[in-house]
């Protein structure tokens, strides 16, 4: 049995009228989603080519005699603090991804600064500070 379709199949096939409402609707459709598409990716590329990451880490870590306490680490250089609160947990460790500029970083406890200090952070370095009372050296 033959499926192929006969001319008078295929002419009236094509002969199926599309509105030219319908056409418009449609063209509009996909200039709105290129348009949408091409807003997106330059949003992205814009955003990609302006965001600058930390390229720079201060871990501080703390045992468990400055538990419940608040480290906050602000800027010399730019505005703003970052703070890291201390949980009760043996050996704590806080990584702050930071921006190259100057430092002045402080310990709270109860209301009182145990522990305060300064340093410069320098572009793709790491920095290691042991904030406990009595230090001890990480292997």
């Amino acid at each position: 049995m033959d499926v192929t379709p006969t001319q008078h199949q295929i002419e009236s096939q094509a002969e199926v009228p599309v509105s030219r409402g319908r056409r418009v609707v449609v063209y509009l459709t996909l200039v709105l989603a290129v348009l949408l598409a091409l807003g997106l990716i330059s949003s992205i590329g814009l955003r990609w080519m302006t965001q600058r990451t930390p390229s720079s880490i201060v871990i501080f870590h703390a045992d468990a005699s400055l538990a419940d306490a608040t480290i906050t680490i602000t800027s010399d250089d730019q505005s703003g603090s970052r703070t890291a609160h201390v949980p009760k947990i043996p050996d704590f460790t806080a990584p702050l991804f930071l921006e190259p500029g100057s430092y002045s970083f402080s310990v709270q406890q109860n209301g009182t600064v145990v522990f305060q200090d300064s340093m410069y952070v320098a572009e793709g370095s790491r920095y290691d500070v042991d904030v406990s009372p009595h230090p001890t050296t990480k292997p």
